[in-house]
């Protein structure tokens, strides 16, 4: 194909690298005895990285499964996904598993979370 033969019209032209983290229940997650400010820490890192746009958007999973919730992640690499997830207090307190996969998503540059 030469470069100057028309583009496929059904290939999307802004797709972008992602990873969407599927945030699990950890083995302490139903544990709350000494762990009653988890939610509030959560929340505040969670607003923390969806400001910094490390985190474009998150959001409960609500049929009380394994998976209790998703975000898509903004990062080069798997390590820098990792270290992004890893340090969700959620995740250090052994409350939540982060699971994550690389994606090609539609740009989200214009995707904004209003707090």
């Amino acid at each position: 194909m030469s470069s100057s033969s028309p583009k496929r019209p059904d290939v999307p032209r802004n797709l972008k690298p992602y990873f969407l983290c599927l945030l699990k229940k950890g083995p302490r997650w139903n544990i709350t005895e000494g762990n009653e400010d988890l939610m509030p820490k959560y929340l505040a890192w969670l607003r923390s990285e969806t400001e910094a746009r490390r985190i474009l958007f998150a959001g409960p999973v609500t049929d009380r499964g394994d998976i209790i919730g998703i975000a898509v992640l903004a990062a080069d690499t798997a390590d820098e996904a990792s270290a992004i997830a890893d340090a969700n207090p959620g995740i250090e307190s052994g409350h939540f598993l982060a699971e994550l996969h690389p994606c090609f998503l539609p740009a989200l540059d214009g995707v904004k979370v209003e707090y």
